[in-house]
């Protein structure tokens, strides 16, 4: 028995506080030094150090130390050329280093005496904590029992960080694929802390080639580049190394030892010359299932994975599915927004673009008083609108309006110059650019070309179809300042040719503008209507759609819906008058009076129903930004008894483009009053992906557009959107539902939530009240509720 006693109460005492800064989130080494303190307070201990088992099983590296502080690199042993410690690693049995047996100190060797005790993993130890004494000890049982205890201690707290880096690891990936960081980029970070979570690895990526057998190199920062070049372009084939095989067989190969292992026997004095002795490769796939790559580990000495290696491939490889997935759904949503996926024209957002660019040299050779070319300063627009084009629509079918869209572009490309620019702006509806027209003359033969080339027939499915277009013409005038303008009026010329009849052109002119501005009317109609609000004639009215929750088939709240009754016109669509709302500055009152009415509804029906609610209501970005925005939520909160839990607000992306950090703290005051912040129409914005990770969202509102897409192309969007909101610890709603495949499709993604016709159209009060009474008894809700 050694003369060593301590009071096993303040032994226990201290043990306990250990175990409680392990789990409190204590860094590792201040945790190994405590630990090394706490043995030498309680032990007779002449030296004690802390060695880390690395990645390989087999490597021990020195991490903490008594004597010493560790400077430069750490000292490594390779516990192979100890018999004992073989053993002490197989067994995980505390092992007494004495002189009279084979066990010898790891550090000063002079001391012959202490304990070697193993930091128990699953399968293998973690690590070894050293004791040496300055004379041989008669260990009690209870010095073996505490020293485990506290090796158990460091084990928890060791797994406890792995856990932690790896979701670090998961967060930041996602976060950089949601930001729209190059591919190259984010598979050589994940490299890079996959192999900081397993030191002693290196971490590879290969890609599968789109149109050969083979695998291209992806990412690995830590290959030299012999070993880089080498894996490029490699086979995929059985046999073909660890990476190639696992391609083929669609399968991880696990490869202890590549001086034996048969698939590496082509490779072997590549991997002898470059020591490469042990490769564990995992292929991973699109959520369709096809072969995107392999994530590889490598090792200098021979090895087999541990249950922490396979989790961080699993982990690694899920990661690396999204960021391919990712990339190629940031590629698809480029090139919609760039290109128009019918025609193959460039899109809007393109031409508007090309425009900008136009008008900025214009302005830019004005400045500089360039005149000698006068055809560079002048250019023309044509906005174009095929005739009639609803009519085939409605009697030949969607499939041949396609066609004839696909059609008429050909021939309007074959009926310009080279320099002009074309474009399909939506629908029916075409655009021009035509580069160096100085004068009307110009524009007209450019025209009658086009008329001429439409004036023949179309074959589509073997019926001859006629066509023609109605076109409205801007010429560049230094009155122009943004390519809005320019379209906006050709637009307005455009419409003045429709009423001339089919195929008519109109040149614009400033008395056509004032003539047909009839959103003027509309703005003056919108303001008299707010305010016969206070004169208790109220215009508007809020309808209300359902939604619910797509796992268990049950009315969780509302969608808040504004609605205006014009005396003369009778119902006005909101598309109409938002737009006129948000322009005229007029969407500020209008949208605080629905607050109001929305808070005020959702009131009574808590009042009256008791159940747990919430009400979703869309917010203008000019309405956000109010100085007193929050204060007047909070406000309509207190005075109606309402819980901000039952409050969400939706806001659009123009919101996230002024992401400063007014907006954030905006946001974080909304949520600090409960209310849920949802980023509405998501997917339609391509830049939201920028800003969407440094805002506190807490839901992501998937667009119609996408939805009413399901099966039909726009599937990986939708699952792609919904696999980044989870990422980010958001949940998901889906608008637009209007079929049982859509709805299922959704829930089997792990959409939460979700509105739409399937489930109901906006309703009126009284009809929504009703929805809400038979919620406890849903065989009396006459609603097409899916099973």
């Amino acid at each position: 028995m050694n003369n060593f006693a301590t009071n096993p109460l303040d032994r226990q005492s201290e043990l306990t506080e250990l175990g409680q800064k392990a789990l409190s989130g204590s860094s590792l080494t201040d945790l190994y030094l405590d630990a090394i303190a706490l043995m030498s307070h309680h032990l007779p201990v002449e030296d004690c150090s802390l060695w880390q088992v690395l990645s390989d099983s087999n490597t021990l590296r020195l991490v903490a130390k008594q004597k010493a502080t560790l400077l430069g690199e750490a000292t490594d042993i390779d516990s192979r050329g100890y018999r004992w410690l073989q053993a002490l690693m197989q067994t995980g049995q505390t092992a007494v280093i004495s002189g009279q047996s084979e066990q010898l100190p790891l550090t000063q060797p002079q001391l012959i005496s202490g304990l070697c005790i193993p930091i128990p993993g699953t399968d293998r130890p973690l690590g070894l904590l050293e004791i040496l004494t300055p004379e041989p000890q008669n260990w009690s049982q209870e010095d073996l029992r505490f020293g485990a205890c506290v090796a158990q201690v460091l084990a928890t707290a060791i797994q406890r960080k792995r856990s932690e880096t790896l979701l670090q690891t998961q967060t930041q990936i996602l976060e950089h694929v949601a930001t729209g960081q190059g591919l190259d980029a984010i598979l050589s970070s994940l490299c890079l802390l996959i192999e900081s979570q397993s030191p002693g690895t290196v971490c590879s990526i290969l890609l599968r080639d789109a149109h050969k057998q083979e695998l291209l190199m992806g990412a690995g920062p830590s290959l030299s580049s012999e070993v880089a070049a080498a894996f490029d372009h490699l086979l995929i084939a059985e046999n073909a190394g660890s990476c190639g095989t696992a391609a083929f067989r669609g399968k991880a190969v696990y490869v202890e030892d590549t001086q034996r292992d048969p698939v590496w026997a082509d490779f072997r004095e590549f991997a002898q010359q470059h020591n490469i002795r042990a490769c564990w490769s995992t292929p991973f796939f699109s959520q369709s299932g096809d072969l995107l790559g392999t994530f590889a580990l490598s090792h200098q000495v021979p090895c087999f994975p541990t249950a922490h290696h396979l989790n961080i491939i699993k982990t690694a490889t899920h990661l690396a599915s999204i960021a391919m997935e990712g990339h190629r759904t940031a590629e698809e949503l480029k090139q919609k927004a760039l290109f128009d996926t019918l025609t193959g024209l460039p899109s809007r957002d393109y031409f508007y673009e090309q425009l900008q660019r136009k008008l900025q040299q214009v302005q830019r050779q004005q400045l500089e008083g360039y005149s000698r070319q006068p055809a560079l300063n002048h250019f023309a627009i044509l906005f174009l609108d095929v005739d009639h084009f609803k009519l085939v629509n409605d009697s030949l079918g969607h499939s041949v309006g396609d066609q004839l869209l696909v059609a008429i572009a050909q021939q309007l490309k074959e009926s310009l110059r080279p320099q002009d620019l074309l474009a399909r702006l939506g629908g029916d509806e075409f655009a021009i650019l035509l580069d160096g027209v100085v004068n009307h003359q110009q524009a007209h033969k450019i025209v009658q070309r086009i008329q001429r080339s439409l004036a023949k027939p179309l074959k589509l499915k073997q019926q001859e179809v006629f066509t023609s277009v109605s076109m409205g013409i801007t010429h560049s005038t230094s009155l122009y300042q943004h390519p809005e303008e320019l379209l906006r009026d050709a637009d307005t010329a455009m419409y003045r040719a429709k009423a001339h009849g089919r195929g008519s052109y109109v040149v614009f002119d400033e008395k056509m503008h004032r003539q047909v501005r009839s959103r003027l009317w509309l703005g003056n109609s919108l303001r008299y209507a707010i305010k016969a609000i206070d004169q208790g004639q109220n215009p508007f009215q809020l309808y209300y759609q359902p939604i619910f929750c797509l796992r268990q088939q049950q009315l969780v709240g509302f969608e808040a819906l504004l609605r205006w009754h014009h005396p003369q016109q009778g119902l006005i669509s909101p598309e109409k008058f938002i737009p006129v709302a948000e322009e005229t500055g007029l969407i500020i009152p209008l949208g605080q009076w629905v607050l109001e009415a929305a808070c005020q509804q959702l009131s009574a029906w808590e009042q009256q129903f008791s159940v747990p609610l919430t009400m979703s209501i869309n917010v203008s970005s000019q309405q956000f930004l109010q100085p007193n925005f929050v204060k007047s939520v909070e406000s309509l909160l207190q005075s109606h008894r309402l819980a901000g839990q039952h409050l969400k607000l939706e806001i659009t992306e123009t919101v996230l483009m002024e992401s400063t950090h007014y907006v954030t703290d905006r946001l974080e005051q909304l949520q600090n009053l409960g209310i849920s912040l949802s980023l509405d129409d998501f997917g339609t914005g391509y830049s939201s992906l920028n800003y969407l990770y440094n805002l506190p969202i807490n839901t992501l509102k998937i667009d119609r557009s996408f939805v009413w897409g399901i099966g039909q192309g726009q599937d990986q969007i939708v699952k792609t959107i919904i696999a980044l909101a989870h990422g980010l610890e958001m949940n998901v709603v889906a608008e637009g539902i209007e079929t049982i495949e859509q709805m299922q499709y959704l829930h089997t993604l792990g959409c939460e939530l979700g509105q739409g016709y399937w489930f109901a159209r906006p309703l009126e009060p009284a009809a929504a009240q009703q929805v809400i009474a038979a919620r406890s008894h849903p065989a009396s809700l006459s609603l097409p509720i899916a099973e």
